[in-house]
């Protein structure tokens, strides 16, 4: 696994073959989410976080849950447990 250096210490995204393969078959393209969670990998490693972590994005309701292990006080594991693209049905008015 990939570890990408952040100045607060180091990061790997890992996610299981089976939820790979589920975001596959619904078309997700899993290094985008992969991205995603780097993207923000400086924070999370910043508050030190461990356990459950639910990320909910306020407009669209999509939603990410990961679970942050740390192996050392400068390295942690970021494993994605489950991405919920569908977020918030709208409804569409009909005239």
């Amino acid at each position: 696994m990939e570890q990408t250096k952040y100045d607060c210490g180091n990061l790997r995204v890992v996610m299981e073959d089976a939820l790979v393969a589920s975001l596959t078959d619904r078309g997700v393209m899993v290094d985008e989410v992969k991205r995603l969670v780097e993207s923000f990998g400086n924070k999370l490693l910043m508050t030190k976080a461990a356990g459950e972590i639910d990320f909910t994005n306020k407009t669209s309701g999509a939603s990410m849950k990961l679970d942050m292990q740390w192996e050392s006080d400068i390295s942690a594991v970021v494993y994605v447990k489950e991405v919920n693209m569908e977020g918030k049905k709208r409804e569409v008015a009909v005239n």
